[in-house]
């Protein structure tokens, strides 16, 4: 055999081994955040295929998204998808380098890239070595690289020597640490519109830059990924493992809302792992400004913690009177911001941002593409405010004001104790859901996000100077809408349906099977299996037979006993 034949093999076997290895990738990243992840009644961990939706009814209203020709090329090339065959898909006929389509709505849950993959920019010239990063990090990183820089042993601290290389040796301490989260910001929303965010762009040759952030745990949601900012846990420890959980309750599915409480009441405690802000605050003798700011309470409260609820647990000991953080997030149907007032508090400044008077006021600045005549209109189209540049503007506004009622005229910025503040920009979310990620009102939004971005840096440097820390990263990232990647969907009323067929037809509507299921984890009522004789693979198949427009949904069920143990 000579020597260029030999050389035509290995290159075959490398090329057949990468592609072993690479269809092999998505089950250990399945099985590593399951094992993060699973709650001590988990039973089944569901995988569905690439772009699969598994989610609530969609919505009945349909909304037009914009497209650029361009930038939906490539999208579609990133996803290995066809350009021609959406185009006969869509009937397009235009030669315009923009177009419109009808789509429903998208979600993220999963852990394929699209959903995981987040960018990481840590500022702070006194503290990191500016640089890109290759090495892999997660969210649960962020609590002790901060507990790093403050010299501070945290309680849910992680080993992050391996990030050594990016600290500067220092013994000063920043005045502030600012965390903001781009929600539903992951690498996917960034590469579908470039040149969309030029400030953040600088940013990553000013910053230490990871832009292999990784999402590690099940599920990508916005209460997992706050709370893992927050805490720096996984899900098996702090119990927050999903937006929501689905029973069935008197004949129909229930859902209901993480921090909800069983009685609809809100329920801090649902947190078992105690927050960096919780820790930090209480070590400083309360002294410390804590802020956490979200329109979503899910969010606000995941980054901030227990506030003065955990305190009142830990300050007999310590001879503290606690204090209540400012966490705080919109109540909608008030058109207004709120608050738990058990644990928290809301900031004066709040009372300047009741969002319909914040409508008018800049509606004639703002080139939106909802309109409102009065709140109960406003109301009615909420979802459009909050996936627009009014929210953006808002958040911003509202947050900066906040800094400089709780600090600045308190001169607490000059004191020597770090200040954290935490802040989500959420309407790249809620576009993302309504029209789609890959869309020009995406982009709109996002323009404003890295502008908002932007001026609350400016604001730093003005009040602070060089001794801050900002830190921008994400929750999240998304699925292509499925008008787009051929997703199937698939809602938990036809799963649970599915599944119950398997019990006698006169017992489906009255139990089921399912004692819980979020998007990725399932709890089974082993009870009744046992009076049907009704084993775990016989459920197994059912889920793996379930199928949506002729194909199947999902792509893998692994039981718990299937799942390995995983360190780090």
């Amino acid at each position: 055999m000579n020597n260029s034949v030999k050389e035509k093999l290995f290159i075959l076997f490398a090329i057949g081994i990468y592609f072993i290895l690479s269809s092999c990738k998505w089950e250990q990243d399945y099985k590593r955040a399951a094992f993060v992840s699973m709650q001590p009644d988990t039973d089944l961990i569901l995988a569905p295929y690439p772009f699969n939706i598994f989610d609530r009814e969609a919505r009945d209203a349909i909304t037009l998204s914009h497209y650029s020709k361009e930038e939906i090329k490539n999208i579609l090339a990133e996803h290995e998808l066809s350009w021609d065959q959406l185009n006969s898909d869509w009937n397009l006929d235009t030669e315009d380098e923009h177009f419109s389509k009808e789509v429903n709505y998208t979600s993220h849950y999963t852990q394929y890239s699209y959903d995981t993959e987040i960018p990481i920019w840590m500022y702070g010239p006194k503290w990191f070595e500016n640089g890109e990063y290759s090495d892999e990090i997660f969210q649960q990183h962020i609590p002790s690289i901060y507990a790093k820089i403050l010299n501070y042993k945290f309680i849910n601290q992680l080993p992050i020597n391996k990030f050594d290389k990016i600290f500067k040796k220092t013994n000063e301490k920043p005045e502030i640490i600012v965390t903001i989260v781009v929600d539903q910001g992951g690498r996917q929303l960034y590469k579908a519109h470039k040149g969309a965010y030029p400030f953040l762009e600088t940013m990553s040759l000013n910053s230490a830059y990871f832009k292999k952030g990784k999402v590690i745990h099940l599920e990508s949601h916005t209460a997992v990924g706050h709370m893992a900012i927050g805490t720096g846990t996984f899900p098996k420890d702090a119990k927050i493992f999903s937006n929501e959980i689905y029973t069935y309750v008197d004949g129909k599915v229930n859902h209901r809302q993480v921090y909800q409480g069983m009685n609809q009441t809100f329920d801090v405690s649902e947190l078992q792992s105690a927050s960096f802000s919780d820790e930090w605050d209480l070590s400083q003798n309360n002294i410390p400004v804590i802020i956490s700011q979200c329109y979503a309470n899910r969010a606000a409260v995941g980054m901030a913690g227990h506030g003065k609820e955990y305190k009142q647990s830990k300050s007999a000991k310590q001879m503290i009177t606690p204090d209540a953080d400012y966490v705080y997030w919109q109540d909608a149907k008030k058109l207004a911001w709120s608050t738990y007032s058990n644990a928290f508090q809301l900031p004066l400044a709040s009372q300047k941002y009741n969002l319909y008077p914040f409508y008018l006021a800049n509606k004639s600045s703002i080139n939106t593409h909802f309109d409102a005549k009065n709140p109960i209109e406003l109301l009615s189209k909420i979802h459009h405010f909050q996936a627009s540049e009014f929210q953006v503007k808002m958040d911003g506004a509202l947050f900066r004001d906040t800094i400089e009622e709780t600090i600045l005229k308190q001169n607490k910025h000059i004191d020597g104790i770090t200040d954290l503040a935490y802040l989500t920009l959420k309407a790249t979310d809620a576009v993302g859901h309504l029209y789609g990620w890959e869309t020009q009102e995406a982009k709109q939004v996002l323009q404003a996000t890295d502008k908002e971005i932007e001026t609350i840096f400016d604001f730093l440097k003005k009040h602070y100077g060089d001794k801050f820390v900002m830190l921008i990263t994400a929750d999240h990232g998304a699925a292509p809408m499925p008008e787009i990647s051929k997703g199937l969907f698939l809602t938990h009323e036809t799963f649970f349906a599915s599944v119950n067929e398997l019990l006698p037809e006169s017992e489906r509507n009255k139990v089921s099977l399912i004692n819980w299921v979020t998007h990725s984890q399932l709890s089974l009522n082993k009870n009744l299996m046992k009076q049907y004789n009704i084993s775990e693979d016989m459920i197994i198949d059912r889920i793996l037979s379930i199928k949506v427009k002729d194909r199947k949904f999902f792509r893998k069920i692994w039981k718990r006993n299937e799942i390995p143990n995983v360190s780090f």
